[in-house]
């Protein structure tokens, strides 16, 4: 940290300065000694009686009255997580954060600011939070600058004040009121990059731009015309058509029979790291009108064995959601996790709100969770394992998601069972085989340089996660699965869980029409295979609900009173082995994967839901239709999940 521009000296007598918030009284000090110390750098100084001198940052803390076991035992923690002795000290709790920085105030004889003013950001936010100072926009008092220094730059700022021959022209706060003020004073700015964050790196994979035009009309137009042209009394279309659809269906079933063979593969762990060997950890929650769960939350993260001082949470609120606020406020978060509060914008979505805290974000790795969310206790000790084993091109480890509230209803055990055989299955066996998957919108670790090279998540796509997915793999980065789990609420009422399937359903349309509306680009970036198999998978995840159960039905009326067992002409004959097969490989493909998903879920007793498997999948096609006339009405539309606290959660 260059601290030359502060240093200047001012011809004004300092302004009166009161050390209210100091927590140590502090001892008198002859003016001799306290000139000798005003003259000298802040190396280690060695504690009076101590063995093992005071790491620079807290040492000036001593001259304070803070007990020197206090600052000896901070600095052990410190030197044990490898992390610096005054995060050490403020995420234990052994020094509150507002009192650390006054005393640091105080040291320097500068003013501390509890409510920062205005100040005047560089161009880049992510380098004005990395480096913890900014110039004011106003100049108080002759003040130029704010800072809110950590680690190293404590120890500089301490040396240097000292050596100084006059009153630095600067102020204190601490870092969460310096990111605050900052947040405050580029909110235009602010919004604007979390909008468009993607247009800004790569605007041909942006949704906003692919959705803007005609495009969801047409997608709309070509499904219904497709409909019609299979159910038309019109013979060779309607085999053309259902061919199509055969098709289609046939390369579906192949690859979830092909993941589910080779799913143990993914399955794979890397030796632990030693407690200082971990890196700096950043976890982002974004929350609407969740203040019922705020108390559950904030326990399962508490809960997560990772150094306190290299955990960095951010809850992302929306600025008309006092009540979360208040929970989060009420909560009395552990230091360092912070409340950021979304600028006023659109389009009022989850990704905006990730994006909104990742200029701020100080990890390497990146954790997502949601509201209603309880991982295991060692994910963030996991993850970081298989990320230090694995070369630079990994940008991405997905977790299993369970849901926890099973026991509800079929409909809640209906939705873990395909929660298995999506997280335990499908995506396992699409990371085993090297291919890419579409991400859970929740217990995603990413490397924060991958993240930001894509440009974070796309603002405009409601199943931000399936497109970012997408968009790692198409910049050369691939995404894994690992062996952790996450329970997750599934919505109780049908209402609820219509809306949330189509919103993924939306999602999906959205990510494939923005991929493919270069289809040069598309196959250029995966190759031809890769290409041609997640686009497979992708289409499988909306074409089948919109077309499945009418085609299961023209199936069965087929077999019973139409041609299908008794075919009188070659083409017939071709057409009754294509959809026998596509019969006997759909009923494979559905017992196969669900059968081996709950028996490693250990869910097997949940069999009699798959009873009402029938009312489940017209659910789906129900939400697929409601799907594609948002996506040509409201196509940005987010429609959010409710969630609730469950008593015992984690017990379960």
């Amino acid at each position: 940290m260059s601290v030359n521009p502060v240093d200047r000296v001012s011809p004004y007598p300092p302004a009166p300065h009161r050390d209210d918030g100091a927590v140590f009284p502090r001892r008198r000090e002859p003016e001799s000694t306290l000139a000798r110390q005003r003259a000298r750098p802040a190396p280690e100084t060695p504690a009076p009686g101590a063995g093992r001198p005071l790491p620079p940052e807290i040492a000036f803390l001593a001259a304070h009255g803070a007990p020197l076991v206090m600052l000896q035992y901070g600095a052990t923690i410190a030197r044990r997580q490898g992390v610096k002795a005054d995060a050490a000290l403020i995420a234990e709790g052994l020094i509150p954060e507002e009192r650390f920085y006054r005393i640091l105030a105080a040291e320097l004889r500068v003013p501390y600011l509890e409510a920062p003013p205005a100040l005047e950001p560089s161009e880049s936010l992510e380098q004005d939070a990395a480096r913890g100072y900014a110039r004011l926009a106003e100049e108080p008092r002759g003040m130029r600058w704010l800072f809110a220094p950590r680690g190293d730059d404590i120890a500089r700022l301490v040396g240097v004040t000292r050596s100084s021959a006059g009153r630095p022209l600067f102020a204190i706060t601490r870092p969460s009121h310096f990111e605050e003020a900052l947040r405050r004073s580029s909110s235009r700015r602010l919004a604007e990059a979390a909008a468009y964050s993607v247009e800004r790196v790569a605007p041909e994979l942006a949704a906003r731009r692919a959705l803007g035009g005609r495009a969801p009309i047409a997608f709309a137009l070509g499904n219904l015309i497709l409909l019609a042209a299979w159910l038309s009394p019109a013979g060779p279309l309607s085999r053309a058509a259902a061919a199509l659809l055969a098709l289609l269906f046939l390369a579906n079933i192949g690859l979830r029979l092909y993941f589910c063979a080779i799913r143990k593969a993914a399955s794979g762990a890397a030796p632990a790291l030693e407690e200082r060997d971990l890196p700096l950890y950043s976890i982002i929650v974004a929350l609407y009108d969740e203040a019922d769960v705020v108390p559950q939350l904030t326990e399962a993260l508490d809960a997560i064995d990772y150094p306190r001082a290299k955990l960095d949470v951010k809850f992302v609120v929306e600025c008309d959601d006092a009540a979360t606020t208040a929970a989060l406020r009420a909560a009395h978060l552990r230091p360092g996790w912070e409340i950021i509060v979304a600028p006023p914008g659109a389009p009022r979505t989850k990704p905006r709100a990730l994006n909104v805290a990742t200029p701020f974000l100080r990890g390497s790795l990146v954790a997502v969770f949601d509201a209603e969310d309880l991982p295991d206790r060692g994910q963030l000790r996991d993850a970081a394992a298989l990320f230090a084993a694995a070369d630079e091109n990994l940008a991405c480890l997905q977790a299993s998601l369970f849901i926890h509230n099973h026991r509800r209803s079929w409909m809640t055990a209906m939705f873990c069972i395909d929660y298995a055989v999506l997280f335990d299955v499908i995506d396992k066996g699409a990371s085993s085989a090297g291919l890419p998957f579409f991400l859970g919108g929740s217990s995603n670790h990413f490397r924060l340089s991958a993240l930001r090279a894509v440009g974070a998540w796309d603002a405009f796509n409601v199943t931000e996660d399936a497109d970012l997915g997408l968009r790692l793999a198409r910049r050369g980065y691939t995404v894994r699965t690992f062996a952790s789990r996450t329970q997750e609420q599934a919505p109780t009422r049908f209402a609820a869980l219509v809306a949330q399937r189509s919103r993924w359903m939306k999602g999906w349309m959205q990510t494939a029409l923005v991929h493919c509306r270069e289809p040069s680009a598309y196959f250029a970036d995966l190759g031809a295979l890769r290409g041609v198999t997640t686009l497979a998978l992708l289409a499988g995840g909306f074409i089948a609900p919109l077309h499945g159960p009418i085609f299961l039905l023209c199936l069965v009326h087929d077999a019973g009173f139409g041609a299908l067992l008794a075919p009188r002409t070659l083409a017939d004959g071709l057409a009754s082995v294509l959809f026998c097969l596509i019969a006997a490989g759909g009923l494979a493909a559905s017992a196969w994967p669900r059968a081996v998903a709950m028996g490693e879920a250990d869910i097997l007793w949940l069999w009699p839901a798959l009873l009402r498997w029938p009312l489940w999948s017209l659910m789906l096609s129900l939400a697929s239709w409601r799907a594609l006339r948002e996506l040509c009405v409201r196509p940005f539309y987010w429609d959010k999940t409710e969630h609730f606290p469950i008593a015992g959660a984690r017990n379960r």
